[in-house]
């Protein structure tokens, strides 16, 4: 019964983190997308945190409770090198 069901529906989530620089500070969002069978379900944007240099390194100063922060790091470090 599961095999016909997982047949007839296809869910996917999907998370991607965006960057806006403002006045020296990089914000983090967080993207969740829910689709079912192709068709977004359900949208999320939702801020993270902040992203900030000091004395040539990079810190992140969390807004909420962030459940792990290597996701956020190595998409950061991925588009700060293109």
């Amino acid at each position: 019964m599961k095999d016909e069901f997982d047949e007839l529906i296809s869910i996917s989530e999907t998370h991607e983190y965006d960057f806006k620089e403002v006045c020296g500070f990089t914000f983090v969002f967080k993207t969740s997308i829910v689709s079912f069978n192709d068709i977004i379900a359900s949208c999320e944007i939702k801020p993270q945190g902040i992203i900030y240099r000091e004395n040539d390194d990079f810190y992140f100063a969390p807004l909420d409770n962030v459940d792990d922060i290597k996701p956020i790091i190595k998409s950061f470090v991925e588009k700060k090198l293109k």
